[in-house]
């Protein structure tokens, strides 16, 4: 797709302009889960990632356990808006424009006690029964309330531990 331009004695070639397609014009925002099997505080390399997600415009919703603070920028879009309004530093409007597009659901698991030998025996198929549990309950129950879940979910980032086989 190449057009002859012959002003006098040269012959230059010119690449034809391609036709927009839909992938160059601006797509509507995504729906992105972000789900760590841990501590979410833990995990900072997965709150980056829902950052990413967040610059580029698309829905994050941020799941894990509860525990650590969130990365300063996380807080502050997690943050209600009236608190993200007194600051006038640049850092503080942008995490206010993310305001609606970002909201985090904690997990808190069962953690059974290791006290006695009955405990100690059934204490990995408890805790994994506890972990089945939060994560079906925080898809099916607590994601519905999210306001952004009108969206349909497009892409699920899941981070899981070492203990935990894929």
């Amino acid at each position: 797709f190449f057009i002859i331009n012959k002003p006098s004695s040269l012959i230059t070639m010119v690449p034809k302009e391609p036709p927009e397609s839909k992938f160059t014009q601006h797509a509507q925002p995504k729906h992105a889960v972000v789900m760590v099997l841990g501590d979410l505080g833990r995990s900072p390399r997965m709150q980056y990632h829902a950052l990413s997600l967040l610059e580029h415009g698309h829905y994050v919703t941020l799941i894990g356990y509860a525990g650590e603070d969130l990365i300063s920028p996380l807080q502050k879009a997690s943050a209600p808006l009236d608190s993200a309004s007194n600051n006038d530093d640049q850092s503080s409007k942008a995490s206010s424009s993310y305001q609606g597009n970002f909201h985090v659901l904690r997990m808190k698991p069962y953690q059974p006690p290791r006290t006695n030998i009955l405990h100690r025996l059934f204490y990995y198929p408890l805790r994994l029964a506890s972990l089945l549990f939060c994560v079906i309950h925080t898809l099916w129950v607590q994601l519905h309330q999210v306001p952004h879940t009108k969206t349909p979910v497009d892409v699920m980032l899941v981070q899981n531990p070492p203990s935990v086989p894929t």
